[in-house]
């Protein structure tokens, strides 16, 4: 990595790709200042993040009180969303259109669209649109609407091609600005989480990346990202991912 880095933001810092995602930075960027956001941010791990702050993705109306008060520490370059959603203990992925249930729609699209946009939202109003900084956002392929071939998975599906579709507005919107700020979608690849746990028997242990293999190329992708990538959805190798 060629550039300076002398601050990161990583909201669900508590979650597997977030906790990695600080530990493998502050290898790379010794003195850089990372700051963690979780739900309970006691959990966060203080001897990889200097601050941290309390976070609740399905709070959005408290978004900017929290950016308002960590912006006092100074902008970041990089920002990372590792936040995600798929299922819990009462709520399983739909095989079917008869599985469709409204509740589970809703709070697939509160966790996995408006919440992460709306963030982006805050962290835009509270810095400008001049501010140079970087923000990923964690998404999937299955976002992807040309990529779907297996169907199923509609809430997940849908809330993420909804985020897809959310900052790809957003990026143009900057790019119209001529904003030097770059908003990016991020595909991580399967990860050994717990929001992938409950899916990973009889996948081939190659196609399971460990979290400090995919916060490697997270960092990595951080460091290649330009302008000109604003508003794509990017794989963990860079690739990108067609909508």
């Amino acid at each position: 990595m060629s550039e300076s880095v002398k601050r990161v933001w990583v909201f669900a810092a508590t979650g597997g790709i977030g906790a990695a995602f600080g530990k493998e930075l502050s290898k790379r960027f010794a003195g850089c200042q990372l700051v963690g956001f979780a739900r309970n941010p006691e959990k966060i791990d203080a001897s990889v993040f200097q601050q941290s702050f309390a976070f609740d993705l399905a709070q959005p109306e408290q978004f900017l009180d929290v950016i308002k008060v960590a912006s006092q520490l100074g902008a970041p370059d990089y920002v990372l969303i590792a936040s995600g959603w798929l299922h819990d203990a009462d709520t399983q992925p739909e095989k079917t259109y008869r599985a469709l249930n409204a509740q589970h729609l809703q709070k697939s699209y509160q966790l996995n669209a408006i919440g992460p946009v709306m963030l982006v939202q805050a962290i835009l109003q509270n810095f400008g649109v001049k501010t140079p900084m970087k923000i990923g956002v964690l998404s999937a392929r299955l976002g992807s609407i040309s990529d779907n071939k297996m169907g199923g998975w509609h809430a997940y599906r849908a809330s993420k091609a909804a985020l897809n579709m959310l900052l790809k507005n957003i990026a143009i919107e900057l790019k119209m600005k001529r904003s030097p700020i770059t908003v990016f979608a991020i595909q991580p690849g399967t990860t050994d989480t717990r929001l992938s746990k409950p899916f990973q028997k009889g996948l081939p242990p190659e196609q399971l990346q460990t979290v400090e293999f995919t916060a490697q190329k997270i960092c990595d992708l951080f460091a290649e990202v330009k302008l000109a990538h604003s508003g794509q959805l990017i794989d963990f190798a860079g690739n990108i991912i067609e909508p």
